[in-house]
């Protein structure tokens, strides 16, 4: 009988031991690290399109309705959507658990807030375009006061958007990155959000962001460190300092990855290209003769052979078009076109370009080809936030060489971002200075084009070489072995959804 009761206890007493030891050692936390290869481009909700403030911004806060992987459009802030019969009513019932950061409840006004500050831009057209259905928005000018819009918040939980028009991709649009995304300013840094992460830690060129509330199967902590050359960014990764680099520096494959690390590149949708940009509204880029001697100054071959493993051949660079027709690279045309203008044997002109992507690896040999045929190109190399205000503004550069990506997979969101509008700024993030009113039915009309539509346009832009497509570029980014990330078409790596293995846990 002593022996029966010692053997409980000695059973009792391990098994308390092993209760205590699980609850003294609860699941590791998750920290990952990631590098960004370009300047913070800073809080900016409704700023010109930028792959990484989406990628922050999307941690952060979250809209009414959000793009998955596979390009569904499903509610994110929003509990249930309604839309009336007719289309022109969509009403959004929001969850009642919403909360900014610092503990204040997100309300319908909020995110009436965010729809109309898009509107307010003068830098950029882009959440206008997106929002042109809108009941009252034929009424808006750019620096003035809004004008009354179909924008209605009966109470606390509920927002009712009134269309003029039906628009089939209108859920689409409200999708797009800080459309309806609501916050809370916080002074310099970044705002307080609605999303799974909140900022804990803000200096000079790194953020860490902890989760909250705890969601499965995402990081604990993310640590951001922007880092714009390829040499700091090597120096990370010999240092086994991160376990994910996106976006890249334009050379930092020139040189073979550290052991223990791998390379990923996957096609864009919509697809991203590299474009170059010749002012329309800017001498001497105003005549067709002078855009047409720079469009054959250029051997794109060669431009594509300098941007491997990061580019192809431009393919959907105006959907359902087919392929771009790129002009031949030919001394002869460049001085005939010189001559049928009347422009002398030279030409001067500015061009800008990023030094944070792919545009850098071939900036200077462009130069090169064209100064051979008597066309002077003064390079100059911006970095975040700069590059991207140079983009937009009005003069300055002549030639911009910018990574573009339509705000749609259609041919009518291709051509907003390169028709300027006939009254205020650009949509997305450069402008052409190409002025015309012969899309007007399908960029601000929201008729659907045709394939005959879409023929037409595509050689109207390829005649007038305001917009030449040089390359289809693909996201690209590098991973420590083991980890692994989910893949968004359009935002590229899933920030939230880096998985380490256990060895790779810090």
């Amino acid at each position: 009988m002593l022996g029966l009761k010692r053997t409980v206890f000695c059973a009792t007493l391990l098994l308390a031991v092993v209760l205590c030891g699980c609850a003294s050692h609860p699941a590791p936390a998750v920290t990952i690290q990631w590098v960004v290869g370009q300047a913070s481009p800073g809080f900016d909700p409704q700023g010109p399109p930028d792959p990484v403030r989406w990628s922050i911004d999307r941690l952060l806060s979250r809209g009414l309705v959000a793009e998955d992987s596979t390009g569904r459009i499903v509610p994110a802030a929003a509990e249930s959507i309604h839309i009336s019969p007719n289309g022109l009513v969509y009403s959004f019932a929001l969850r009642h658990d919403l909360t900014f950061t610092d503990g204040h409840a997100c309300e319908a006004a909020d995110f009436r807030r965010a729809l109309e500050s898009g509107l307010s831009r003068l830098d950029h057209g882009t959440y206008a375009w997106l929002l042109g259905a809108l009941t009252g928005m034929e009424r808006l000018r750019a620096g003035r006061p809004l004008p009354a819009l179909g924008i209605a918040t009966p109470d606390p939980h509920l927002l009712v958007l009134r269309l003029s028009r039906p628009d089939p991709r209108f859920l689409d649009k409200l999708a797009f990155p800080g459309t309806t995304t609501p916050w809370r300013p916080a002074g310099a840094g970044w705002g307080q959000g609605i999303g799974n992460y909140r900022v804990v830690e803000e200096t000079i060129g790194q953020m860490t962001l902890a989760r909250r509330p705890p969601t499965a199967g995402s990081p604990d902590t993310i640590r951001v460190r922007f880092y714009p050359t390829a040499g700091r960014v090597r120096a990370a990764l010999r240092a086994e300092a991160a376990d994910l680099v996106w976006p890249l520096p334009g050379d930092l494959l020139d040189e073979s990855l550290p052991p223990g690390y791998r390379s990923t590149a996957r096609r864009a949708r919509p697809a991203r290209h590299l474009v170059l940009l010749q002012q329309a509204d800017l001498p001497p880029l105003t005549q067709s003769a002078a855009r047409h001697a720079f469009a054959h100054g250029v051997n794109v071959g060669d431009l594509l052979a300098g941007l491997t493993p990061f580019a192809a051949s431009p393919t959907d660079w105006l959907p359902t078009a087919g392929p771009y027709d790129v002009p031949a690279h030919d001394p002869e045309e460049v001085r005939s076109w010189l001559e049928r203008g009347h422009l002398g044997r030279s030409l001067h002109v500015v061009m800008t370009y990023s030094l944070d992507g792919p545009a850098a690896r071939i900036a200077r040999g462009m130069q090169s080809e064209w100064a051979r045929d008597g066309l002077d190109v003064e390079l100059r190399a911006l970095r975040q936030p700069q590059v991207e205000a140079e983009w937009l503004r009005r003069g300055g550069s002549h030639l911009r060489l910018v990574e573009s990506q339509a705000l749609l997979e259609t041919p009518e969101a291709a051509l907003a971002a390169w028709v300027q509008p006939l009254r205020g700024p650009a949509v997305g993030g450069a402008r052409t200075g190409w002025t015309t009113r012969e899309f007007d039915r399908w960029i601000a009309g929201g008729q659907p084009m045709t394939g005959d539509d879409v023929a037409a346009a595509a050689h109207r832009i390829a005649d007038e070489r305001i917009v030449l497509p040089l390359a289809e570029i693909p996201w690209v980014w590098i991973t420590r072995e083991g980890v692994q990330v989910r893949f968004h078409p359009r935002y590229g790596p899933e920030i939230a959804s880096l998985a380490p293995a256990p060895a790779a846990i810090r």
